[in-house]
């Protein structure tokens, strides 16, 4: 399979981001040293200025980290709660909560702190040197790409009504357009004191000026809220897949609804049928359905509903279950659209550390909303509560929201094989199992599996129902033999952007002394090595 551009292949570490700025910034960190866990706080805060639609320092994160001293893989759940005061009654005149604006349910930013606990466990570099890319590219500026240009244009009646946007995205009252400078003085003026203070500087301090520019425009937050933030250390969750144990974040990411997936899929052999055929593409389908069915009945913040990890991961539900799936198309599920735009961050590092970190501000620019003293524009991740007072995922004070990021990790053998991940709200989980099953069932490289075909399934922002997507380079005959069985699919072209813009890298192990890493032709990322 000939691919876009060539797989990435290393022997000392890898780094693939969906910049190639980010990425750039992050591979010097690995060669002066640093680890993972360094290299990605700086692709993190890089990412956080060059592509500002999808990434920033108000939103939110997960993490999946592999230590090599220990052996042991360890997660971080970086999502920010609601605030003190979003209660039901204070959207009592909606059916639905705003996407944009103030009143989107802006949650508390969790990113920053997410980099601070991993940081303080893991970091050998000062903040100082981490953030100085991010700096330098929102002091000085950078050239927009045609993707960030193309959103502006997108998003700017959402710019227009917010000062603290307009400020930044737009020149008087008109988008930037592509090759244009970006700069963003306020935000590198954040960075410098995040760095040279500490993250906490960003609760303590930062939120100040945030909160006042929010409750001026109509917004929730309050500086308990943000001084209450903490990241924290969770339990990753894992099924096994093909002999690999794979791990995910556990909720309220939706990276439950991944494994499920896979263990839909680890009751049928593939060998039989090609990456392209029909039926690995009906297998795929019905499996994304028969688990989010399950996702949306259960998915919220862990602490205010019990959710029943075990029986969801079981793998017996899915053989009881799976025939009855793979026999019946007309059996699915309606979902609930959400936001696409989020970025994932892969590292792995020359001591044998690994880093899977997705993050995200939701839509595509969050809230449109930003702070013009501090920069900061903020995610509208808390749009995606429920106003349903018997929905699982219903709105209270202090609450995380059900979320769509989730960063994977696969092992072979009992030692780190792949981390991958995607941007794409729905499709995460759809891309990831894509890339698991292309890699490991087809034989695939990370690059060939990241360009193979996709399929989605399920509804983007803006979609007003289900739609079922194939990319236009799988075969005529795949296409017309699943209408035959009965999916309503269409073609999309490709390289088709909402099918998510994945990153992977295969660590180097008993299979190969070399690291492979790839990054996705349906963005603008790149995989270096060295």
């Amino acid at each position: 399979m000939r691919t876009t551009r060539p797989v990435c292949i290393s022997e000392n570490g890898m780094v693939a981001t969906a910049h190639y700025l980010a990425t750039g910034a992050a591979l010097d960190v690995l060669k002066e040293g640093g680890n993972a866990v360094d290299a990605a706080i700086c692709a993190a805060g890089a990412l956080s200025v060059v592509l500002p639609h999808m990434i920033g320092i108000g939103g939110d994160a997960f993490w999946l980290i592999y230590d090599a001293n220990t052996k042991t893989v360890s997660a971080i759940n970086g999502s920010g709660r609601s605030g003190r005061h979003a209660t039901l009654d204070k959207f009592s005149q909606y059916k639905t909560i705003p996407s944009r604006g103030p009143l989107s349910a802006i949650t508390v930013p969790g990113a920053v702190s997410s980099w601070d606990i991993a940081h303080r466990k893991y970091g050998t570099k000062p903040f100082q040197r981490l953030l100085e890319p991010a700096i330098h590219y929102a002091r000085t500026g950078f050239p927009l790409t045609a993707d960030v240009a193309r959103w502006i244009h997108d998003d700017i009646e959402d710019f227009r009504a917010d000062p603290g946007s307009a400020g930044i995205f737009l020149n008087k009252g008109e988008p930037l357009w592509e090759g244009d400078r970006l700069r963003q003085s306020a935000l590198a003026n954040t960075l410098e004191k995040i760095a040279r203070s500490g993250p906490r500087h960003f609760y303590e301090t930062t939120s100040r000026s945030i909160v006042q520019y929010l409750q001026s425009q109509g917004g929730l937050l309050t500086l308990e809220d943000f001084q209450a933030c903490d990241a924290r250390w969770v339990e990753p969750i894992s099924t096994t897949y093909r002999n690999h144990q794979i791990f995910q974040v556990p909720p309220p990411s939706q990276g439950i609804a991944g494994l499920m997936m896979l263990n839909f899929l680890n009751g049928i052999d593939f060998s039989g049928c090609s990456m392209d055929s029909a039926d690995y593409f009906h297998a795929a389908i019905q499996a994304t359905k028969w688990a989010f069915r399950k996702r949306d009945r259960y998915l919220t913040d862990p602490d205010f509903s019990p959710i029943p990890l075990s029986s969801l991961l079981d793998a017996q539900w899915a053989d009881r279950e799976r025939q009855a799936w793979l026999a019946n198309v007309a059996l699915t599920h309606e979902n609930t659209p959400g936001g696409s735009d989020t970025t994932f961050i892969s590292i792995a590092d020359q001591y044998g550390n690994a880093v899977g970190l997705v993050q995200s501000l939701y839509f595509d620019f969050g809230s449109c909303v930003t702070d013009p003293e501090s920069g900061v524009l903020l995610q509208n991740r808390g749009s995606f509560f429920s106003l349903k007072p018997d929905h699982p995922n219903v709105l209270a004070p202090q609450k995380q929201t059900a979320s769509t990021l989730m960063s994977g990790m696969a092992f072979r053998e009992g030692k780190p094989y792949l981390v991958y991940g995607t941007q794409g709200g729905e499709v995460q989980p759809q891309t990831q199992t894509s890339l698991i099953t292309r890699t490991i069932d087809f034989g695939l490289n990370v690059q060939q599996a990241i360009e193979a075909p996709r399929v989605l399934y399920g509804r983007s922002w803006g979609d007003e129902s289900n739609k079922l997507l194939i990319e236009s380079t799988a075969p005529s005959e795949t296409f017309t033999q699943l209408r035959e069985m009965g999916h309503p699919v269409e073609k999309a072209v490709w390289p088709y952007p909402r099918m998510g813009t994945a990153q992977a890298i295969r660590l180097r192990g008993p299979w190969s002394p070399f690291f492979e890493g790839g990054a996705d032709p349906r963005g603008e990322g790149i995989a270096l090595g060295f």
